[in-house]
């Protein structure tokens, strides 16, 4: 093996410091070889075949995980365009409570936003604290978050 070459900033000196670790030093590092996308496709849908066969139902294997939502998708709660919903991000329209700016989760190199359901109830309660919606519009607002985050299933009428 090949000794460790360390590379850090001094602030003292003029370049960047470079030093090879002592042998008995070495750090080994290893990492079991990827899947292919093909191999975890078949270990999905194996997983999930098992889970419905042990009598969990589709929704439940994705219980837990918080849902997330594009630009344009989080605007169709408010019956709104995309563009509206940027408007209202990037002029601090959208606020808690407390007069901060609701900023949602930016993921990727280009800083993608992504909405979660507590975000999307936040900036509906923000416009209906501005007055730029009425209560009712406000209810419509909530009735579908609460369908997102729980599905049909969850309200059907028992018999």
């Amino acid at each position: 093996m090949t000794a460790m070459t360390v590379q850090y900033n001094d602030d003292d000196a003029d370049g960047v410091v470079e030093w090879d670790k002592p042998q008995a030093e070495q750090e080994v590092w290893s990492a079991e070889p990827l899947r292919t996308p093909k191999q975890l496709a078949k270990d999905w849908k194996e997983f999930k075949k098992a889970a419905i066969e042990g009598d969990f139902d589709a929704e439940s294997l994705t219980e837990g995980v918080q849902k997330v939502y594009s630009t344009s998708r989080a605007a169709a709660f408010f019956g709104r365009s995309n563009q509206w919903l940027y408007w209202g991000l990037r002029t601090g329209i959208f606020t808690y409570k407390d007069g901060s700016p609701i900023e949602p989760e930016r993921v990727g190199p280009i800083g993608k936003r992504r909405f979660t359901l507590p975000i999307i109830r936040e900036i509906a309660l923000s416009c209906y604290r501005r007055g730029n919606l009425s209560e009712d519009e406000l209810q419509i607002i909530m009735e579908r978050i609460l369908l997102a985050e729980f599905g049909e299933k969850a309200f059907a009428q028992s018999e």
